[in-house]
């Protein structure tokens, strides 16, 4: 089936050049890996994202912070943090003003993160490996830049 205004030629084209395409691409082949690193933990790659940032942060943090910071939707964020409150990883607290509620590390919350630091590190190992050693840098470079000032941003 054609249409007027794209060509099958112009559709593989755009298929066979795709950036968005090929960092989703990389982006499913790196959760998946790191979410069966992580499987016998029980904890998911967003959850372990989650737990990582509050360990790093001595104080509460509103999970729209979080969800700012690790760049997730907020949705995304609240269904993790149901999770971990749950199993008792994350604990909630109203803030003084009562209107949000802020969240931090309990003690199992960080038990459960030390659990799973060999599990991230096998997926670290894998991936640097499968990228090499500047996997690192270049990826906060682009990073950067993405989410810089750049013509046609959306933000």
């Amino acid at each position: 089936m054609q249409h007027p205004g794209l060509t099958q030629g112009r559709a593989q084209q755009i298929a066979a050049n795709c950036l968005g395409r090929r960092v989703e691409r990389l982006h499913r082949i790196v959760s998946r890996r790191f979410e069966a690193e992580l499987r016998s933990t029980g904890l998911s790659l967003p959850q372990f994202e989650m737990l990582t940032e509050l360990a790093a942060s001595d104080a509460p943090t509103r999970p729209s912070q979080l969800a700012g910071t690790l760049g997730l939707e907020r949705s995304t964020i609240s269904r993790g943090l149901d999770l971990l409150v749950q199993h008792g990883y994350v604990h909630p607290s109203v803030s003084p003003s009562g209107r949000t509620t802020d969240v931090q590390i309990t003690e199992s919350g960080l038990e459960v993160l030390a659990r799973a630091e060999p599990a991230w590190e096998g997926g670290q190992r894998w991936l640097q490996a499968a990228l090499g050693p500047d996997a690192l840098s270049h990826l906060d470079r682009w990073l950067t830049a993405a989410e810089g000032e750049a013509p046609g941003t959306l933000a």
